[in-house]
């Protein structure tokens, strides 16, 4: 009975993972999205930072982070 169930199981992993797989390959748009919170348009939009900006801003650092124009922080450690 176990293994009616794991081969079911296997069967359907097998089949979502050639799915994806098919998505990927034969789409047009072949870029991932952007996660990088710096470099993503739509977190820029929404005036989203990432926390170590945050932090930096918060203990009165001005500068930029994740890539940002200004890297004021790399003498702190």
């Amino acid at each position: 009975m176990i293994w009616k169930v794991l081969l079911l199981a296997l069967i359907l992993i097998g089949f979502v993972v050639l799915a994806l797989g098919v998505g990927i390959f034969f789409t047009k748009k072949k870029s991932f999205p952007e996660t990088s919170i710096s470099k993503n348009k739509d977190m820029q939009k929404l005036k989203i930072t990432c926390a170590k900006h945050d932090e930096l801003h918060a203990c009165g650092i001005d500068g930029g982070c994740c890539g940002s124009e200004n890297n004021n922080h790399k003498d702190l450690k």
